[in-house]
């Protein structure tokens, strides 16, 4: 009975110093993230503007807008004039210009109908389409980079939970080697904790090569091998609010970089039918020149016009093209469209249900495991449960644990897609 009161008043001591050394680590914590939180820890901000200057994907589409500026300046250009020197009817018994008839000319080609001015338009509008498919790839690429951060955040809690998991067959083996000692179990149940503790170990292995293979995904979306992201931000889920999926659907065909890019495909489409048409008009060809009559000392001017006559050719199948191609852009807009919807509507499912799950598992279901756990080891301690008891409590909470983090990640990944798909952040949304 003596024994007994000890052992109670032992468990009693250590748990009081338990809840001090937390709440002391809590408080420490807490100061260390509020007074120095850019300098110790990489936030998911700091991450996607690290991408957005490193990304080598985004530098490549920024250098591509560069070409772009040279097709608008170059489609602006008048076309070259040129110049002819001739000499005729040189006697072949006295060479020389004093006896041929020497000419010079100025030739210029004028374009009419308008076409520079819609070839620069055709080619401001290229460059819109291109603006607009880079800010798909920035919002692409600022995805994988949340995706990837999220992923960090999640492995390395699945990391925290596999070191506690060995600690716990750590301690479960040391109790079960005591209870062996004095006779009070058999020795299967000292090879079933050896088991799960050999499990355990392999488990925290997988967990640590996991965790590395993220943190390379994230430091090669970022575009920088070298940085640091051991210390990722935490990302609250318990701010994660209700969101209608009309509010969503409007957003997204508002801001949509893609949805935009094949809108203004549309417009481009109009300006080259136009263009089409407008090559059948004839340009003109004007000549201006000087001729030297040198036998008869004579000095003439020359000049004419010339353009070809629309007969035949006056770029019907050009016209025809073009008012197909308009069709289909048309047509590439509602399926894209279609599709953008069909993906948020997925991205929505998936968050509203993940939302949900996750408060089901942080306030109900990992609670009531450790609780289990802890009952199941105290009781294994005092000799009142078998080892099957606690290996099944410690089991179900790895498992409820690993479950918690799929369906986080779940969540995480909803969030991006949303945000991805509306272009703001779901805390901005109203």
């Amino acid at each position: 009975m003596t024994m007994q009161k000890l052992l109670c008043l032992s468990i009693l001591t250590l748990s009081v110093c338990y809840v001090a050394i937390c709440s002391d680590k809590a408080l420490l914590l807490s100061y260390a993230l509020e007074s120095d939180t850019k300098t110790e820890y990489l936030t998911l901000e700091d991450a996607v503007e690290i991408a957005m200057n490193n990304n080598p994907l985004i530098k490549s589409k920024i250098h591509n807008m560069g070409s772009y500026e040279g097709r608008v300046k170059q489609a602006g250009l008048l076309p070259n004039p040129a110049i002819e020197f001739l000499t005729q009817e040189t006697p072949t018994n006295n060479i020389g210009l004093d006896q041929s008839q020497n000419s010079i000319a100025l030739f210029q080609k004028l374009e009419t109908g308008g076409k520079r001015k819609l070839r620069v338009k055709a080619a401001e509008k290229e460059k819109k389409v291109v603006e607009m498919d880079l800010q798909t790839t920035i919002a692409d690429i600022t995805a994988q980079v949340k995706t990837s951060f999220f992923n960090v955040l999640t492995t390395q809690e699945e990391l925290k939970f596999a070191e506690e998991t060995l600690e716990i067959a750590k301690s479960l083996m040391s109790i079960s080697g005591q209870r062996f000692e004095i006779g009070d179990i058999a020795r299967i149940d000292v090879l079933k904790a050896e088991i799960e503790l050999s499990n355990a170990k392999m488990m925290v292995q997988n967990t640590e090569r996991k965790y590395l293979n993220s943190t390379k995904m994230l430091q090669t979306v970022m575009g920088v091998s070298d940085i640091d992201v051991n210390k990722l931000f935490p990302i609250s889920t318990a701010d994660t609010p209700s969101l209608n999926l009309d509010d969503l659907n409007n957003l997204l065909l508002n801001n949509h970089p893609a949805l935009k890019a094949r809108k203004r495909v549309v417009d481009l489409s109009v300006i080259k039918i136009t263009e089409a048409k407008r090559m059948a008009i004839p340009d003109i060809n004007a000549t201006i020149g000087y001729k030297r009559l040198s036998a008869s000392d004579v000095n003439t001017v020359q000049a004419g016009i010339e353009f070809p006559l629309p007969i035949f050719n006056r770029n019907q199948g050009k016209i025809i093209e073009a008012r197909a191609l308009s069709h289909m852009a048309k047509d590439d807009v509602e399926v894209v469209r279609n599709q953008l919807l069909l993906q948020l509507s997925n991205a929505f499912s998936l968050y509203t249900s993940t939302r949900e799950q996750v408060r089901f598992f942080t306030y109900s279901i990992i609670p009531q495991s450790e609780e289990s756990l802890k009952i199941a080891r105290q009781g294994y301690k005092q000799g009142e449960f078998d080892y099957l008891e606690v290996l099944d409590a410690q089991r179900t909470l790895a498992n409820t644990r690993i479950s918690y983090l799929k369906i986080l990640n779940k969540l995480f990944s909803s969030i991006t897609e949303i945000e991805k798909f509306v272009g703001v952040k779901i805390s901005d949304i109203k």
